[in-house]
Parts: structure tokens; C-alpha cells; sequence
């Protein structure tokens, strides 16, 4: 039935937990920061990034181009160091959001069957997207470390188009980048009110993977399949590519 079938990233194919608001993070991160050159009080830091932060998102709301604007950590980095002095090249900023990631890092693992799935769809000839509401300075060392990017046929990162899930938009950037047939794709993800709630906005038939302990049935659901269980090789089963050997 499907010629396209284009994935979320966290919460469906990486399983990932961060903390990146607790004050022992941000001390961390100024213990760190210190070691690079650039000397913050971890409280400075924590203010200015957090109110820098509501600022450029704020700003892109008002801006209106996008039902679900998204902005660049890069960006924000920037003001914040600018804010003390420190003048940093766009390099420096995506190392330094590199950096802020990798600490607030408490786990990122695949889940178990991230790869069956993927190479079942592989060998059925179909072709995967990634559709993720993510930083690309936070995501892409991600993608390298768990050997995702050579699984995808295109890859989207909300950061670099401006929008993001739930924003139908941001499907329809996808869907004209790699000419695709809204009638011949299927949006997988973990998420109601992001994942499938944007795919049907889209015009585009979703995938529902319940990620929680306990499914409850949707009255009105915006998806069309569910695997209950959380299982990614239902995907392949449910619509009809059934399990590659």
C-alpha cells in the first residue's frame, strides 16, 4: 500500500532521557564551559539561557509564518555568550550546543527492534524518512553514534525548516523536497498530539507506536494503525509488508 514511510526519532527509534534544566546539570555544564575557555556562573548561565531561549521562541511565534515555529540552539547560544562578551562563530556555537547535549545525557539506546524494522522496509524497496522536532547540534552526533543515517533516503531536522510537529508544514516540506505522494506515505511515531495529529492535518495516514504501559483507545483516533504493545515490526506487519528474512 505505502511507497514511503517516514519516522519520528525519539520515543520511536532511539529511546533517550536527558535533563537539561536541573541545577546539577547546569553546573556540569559551567564546570565544563570553564574547561573550553569561557568562564559563566552557573546561575548567570541558567538565567540567560532560559530567558534567551523563551525570547527566540516567542519572537517566532509572533512572526506568524508557522502554526509550530522552531528555532536554532545555535542562535541562542550566541546571545548568551554575547550577553558576557564572548563573540562565538556559528562553529563554536554548534560545539558548544554539542557539548550542553552530551551532558545532559542520562541515557540513549536504540529500541530493540529500531533495525528490524528499518531493514524490513529496506528489502520490501520502500523508501524512509525522518521527521524529527529536534536541534540538528544536539541530534546529528546522535544519528552518527547509533548508525541511523545511512537508514534514511532524507532526513529532516525541525531546527533547519523553521517548523515543526504538529505544523502540517513541516510534512509538506517533506513531501515536496522528496516528491512524494501523501496517498502512498504513512507518518510512525510515538506521539498523539505531534506525530499523528500533524500527520492528519497533512492529509497523511499515521502509525501510532504506544510507547506507555496501559493503551487507551482514542474516540476520534488521528491514526489509522496502532501497534498496543509498542512493537515497530508491526509496522511492517500491519501494512502489508509483512517481516523480511
Amino acid at each position: 500500500m505505502y511507497q514511503n514511510y517516514i519516522f519520528d526519532l525519539y520515543g520511536t527509534l532511539i529511546d533517550i532521557r536527558t535533563d537539561e534544566y536541573s541545577k546539577n546539570f547546569f553546573k556540569k555544564y559551567a564546570k565544563w564551559l570553564r574547561k573550553q575557555g569561557f568562564h559563566f556562573e552557573w546561575k548567570l548561565f541558567y538565567r540567560l539561557y532560559t530567558s534567551i531561549e523563551r525570547e527566540h521562541r516567542e519572537s517566532a511565534a509572533r512572526a506568524g509564518r508557522y502554526q509550530k515555529p522552531e528555532i536554532r540552539s545555535e542562535d541562542v547560544f550566541r546571545e548568551v555568550f554575547g550577553a558576557i562578551g564572548y563573540e562565538i562563530s556559528d562553529g563554536q556555537a554548534a560545539y558548544l550546543c554539542e557539548g550542553f547535549r552530551r551532558i545532559s545525557l542520562i541515557y540513549l539506546r536504540l529500541f530493540p527492534d529500531t533495525f528490524a524494522c528499518l531493514e524490513g522496509l529496506r528489502k520490501a524497496g520502500k523508501k524512509i524518512y525522518l521527521l524529527s522536532n529536534a536541534q540538528r547540534s544536539f541530534t546529528w552526533q546522535e544519528l552518527e553514534l547509533t548508525g541511523l543515517i545511512p537508514c534514511f533516503d532524507g532526513i529532516l531536522i525541525s531546527s533547519d525548516e523553521g517548523c515543526m510537529k504538529p505544523d502540517p508544514k513541516f510534512y509538506d516540506i517533506c513531501c515536496e523536497r522528496y516528491q512524494l505522494d501523501k496517498a502512498q506515505s504513512v507518518m510512525i511515531g510515538n506521539e498523539l498530539k505531534s506525530d499523528m495529529a500533524g500527520a492528519k492535518a497533512a492529509g497523511m495516514d499515521g502509525f501510532y507506536i504506544n510507547r506507555y504501559p496501559v493503551f487507551h483507545e482514542e474516540k476520534d483516533p488521528a491514526y489509522r494503525y496502532v501497534s498496543v504493545n509498542g512493537s515497530l515490526l508491526e509496522v511492517l506487519t500491519q501494512t502489508g509488508v509483512g517481516l523480511q528474512q
